[in-house]
This record gives C-alpha cells, structure tokens and sequence, in this order.
C-alpha cells in the first residue's frame, strides 16, 4: 500500500490544529461558567508568589524607613505604582512619585478616590513583598511636586493603626490577610460575634469573594450577593446574643441609590456548634427591607472621604 506522505502530514497537522481549538473552546466555556455572577473579585490563586510577607507594623517601620521608596501592587487588579514614605507613626503615610503613579493608583480604584480599603503587596527594592492595605484617599499634606496627587495615603500593615481612632482597623486587617493568604487561619477560631463582626465588614468593603466564606448556604447564596450590592456601606453597631444560634444587631447602612444613612434591625442565624461558625444566608435577606428601617441623617456628598465611619 502506497501513503501519500503530503497527504499524511496534512492530515496530522488538520487533526492537531482541530484539537487545539477544541482545547481553547472548552478552556472558554470553563472560565465562563465558573466564574463568579455575583460581580465580586475572585480569590488569588493557591500561587505563593502573589502573596506577601505576614509582618507586624514594627518591623516594616524598620525595613520601609521614611524617605524610602517602593512599588506598590494591588492584588486584584496587578495594577502597580511607586510610592515614597513621607511619614506615619501608627501606619505609613506615602506619596506616588510620579504624575503618572497617581493615575495609576487612582486606576486600581475605579477613577474615583476612595476611603476603600484595598489588598495590595508593598515590594522594597530589595524585592521582599509585604502584605499591607492601603485607603485611596488624598489627605494631609503632601511634599512630592507634580505628582498630581494632594497630599499623602495610608499604607497599613499586620497590627498598625489608624491615626483618628489609635485602634487597628478590622477593614485594613482583613485586607492585610488577603495579601498575605491567611484568611482562613484568621477565621477558623472566631466565636459566632467575631463571625458577624468580619462578615459586616468584608460587606461594607465590597469584599463578596471573603463574604461568602462567612455565610451558611441555606438559601441560594449567589442571588443574595447580587442582592446585597445595593449596600454601598454598612456598619453593625451592637450584635447581642438572644440564646441558642439567634443574635439580634443593629445596623447603620447607606445603600447605593439613597443619601441618607439608616438603622436597621435583624435577628441573625449563626450555624455551627463549634468554630468556624457561619451567618445563615436567609437570615440576611432582612437587611434589605428598606420599609421596615428608620431614617438616622441624609449624608452629603463628603460621606464617603470619613475614614473610620465613626459617628
């Protein structure tokens, strides 16, 4: 039998070719049917070089001294900048360097500064990467020229405070643990008030991905995300024990079409018998009952520049 050996070559690279495609469509059809609908950012990847180190603020004011400079990168976004440390004694206070720095930076935040609190690896220029939080709001003052940036930012770290209330901030902390891949060591002994505490927070920062990791599945979970999304922020104010699995809370929030901050109350389901304890998710559904909240101030255009949402 005589083989065309043009015909079989064709044939080879036909059927290799035909396969690839079939590869990169089912690749496709992967990314888009496991993908989060809830509009939240994704965990990282179980990749130990996107995590930085877990160092207490004492010896990153040591390694990152004032007058240093270093990249900046932000966790879910990669995007990344340059930054100087022009102060801070409870938490770096830094400056892009550069006009261009500011861009990107204010890129990382949507092209709208922010009090948001956002997971971010701090590079010295030696290369080790520090997990740290940084807040996206121009305050203070500033010393770098043309930077187009009025001001300074903070950049916290495991432990750090905040200069208004001298407390360690749970937002910054959570993000702080994002960078670092240790959000379930944090998590795992919490008792059900910690739960609660975490999981308002992770809400009040858009956090949905460390969200749904407090939240007990008894409903749906995914449509209550999407629902809760319409909380722009969020803040429980007491969270006392009713007996059993039952804790009534009280709640400040500002949803995202109103400009008034409310009070709101609800009775919380807390699953497990021992930690990690979650929030049933039905229970949350009352958060979004907006006939039954009572109206606490109308919030001005400045509400989002408070820090700490202390009133």
């Amino acid at each position: 039998m005589i083989i065309n050996v043009r015909i079989h070559r064709m044939m080879i690279a036909v059927t290799g070719a035909t396969l690839l495609i079939l590869m990169m469509i089912l690749l496709l059809f992967k990314g888009v049917f496991t993908g989060s609908d809830t509009g939240e950012s994704q965990p990282p990847s179980l990749n130990a070089d996107i995590y930085g180190e877990f160092l207490p603020w004492k010896e990153v004011d040591k390694l990152f001294p004032r007058g240093s400079n270093a990249v900046v990168v932000d966790v879910d976004s990669g995007i990344s900048f340059q930054v100087q440390r022009r102060g801070g004694s409870s938490h770096v206070d830094a400056q892009p360097l550069t006009a261009g720095d500011s861009a990107a930076m204010k890129e990382a935040y949507g092209g709208r500064w922010s009090w948001k609190r956002r997971a971010v690896l701090v590079v010295l220029p030696e290369g080790r990467k520090i997990a740290a939080s940084m807040a996206g709001m121009p305050h203070g003052q500033g010393a770098i020229a043309n930077n187009d940036f009025d001001g300074h930012f903070c950049i916290h770290f495991r432990d750090s405070k905040t200069h208004g209330s001298r407390k360690t901030d749970l937002a910054h902390q959570i993000m702080i643990w994002k960078a670092s891949g240790t959000i379930d060591e944090h998590t795992k002994d919490l008792d059900p008030e910690g739960v609660i505490a975490l999981l308002f927070t992770a809400l009040d920062q858009h956090e949905y991905s460390i969200s749904r990791q407090l939240i007990h599945p008894d409903i749906d979970v995914n449509p209550l995300l999407l629902q809760l999304q319409q909380i722009e922020r969020i803040r429980c104010d007491t969270a006392k024990a009713l007996g059993g699995d039952q804790f009534s809370v009280d709640v400040s929030i500002i949803f995202a079409d109103s400009t008034q901050e409310v009070r709101q109350k609800a009775v919380l389901t807390v699953y497990g018998e021992e930690s990690p304890f979650k929030i049933a998710a039905s229970s949350l559904l009352q958060l979004l009952e907006r006939q039954s909240v009572t109206v606490f101030y109308r919030v001005d255009d400045n509400w989002y520049s408070l820090e700490d949402w202390e009133r």
